[in-house]
């Protein structure tokens, strides 16, 4: 009977392996794809919004991250104080890479 059990395990378990395999690369394929798309938005939203690019850099921070944040002012502190930055600081090197608009500024959460 352990025979029967044993057998029956390492047959299901094959199974299970043989059908997730395809699961496994469709995730796989999917993250990459996202990535991707994630890459290009955030590309075309800096080229589009110079400032938004440069505040990203300066920061390390992403785009997407930003401008979904449920309150980017707290997001934007909350990356200054990562940085070990003033708002004054940022603002400075923002003017200096790709000066920004009062809009912008707004945008950003960066209120002239």
């Amino acid at each position: 009977m352990d025979v029967d059990i044993s057998e029956y395990l390492a047959e299901k378990l094959g199974e299970y392996r043989i059908l997730s395999t395809p699961l496994e690369r469709a995730v796989q394929e999917m993250d990459y794809a996202h990535n991707l798309l994630r890459a290009r938005v955030e590309h075309e939203i800096a080229e589009h919004v110079p400032a938004l690019g440069a505040i990203a850099d300066i920061l390390e921070i992403s785009i997407l991250d930003l401008l979904m944040a449920q309150d980017r002012q707290t997001f934007i502190q909350s990356a200054m104080t990562q940085a070990g930055m003033t708002a004054d600081d940022v603002k400075q090197q923002l003017k200096a890479l790709a000066p920004p608009s009062e809009a912008e500024l707004t945008a950003i959460g960066l209120e002239g």
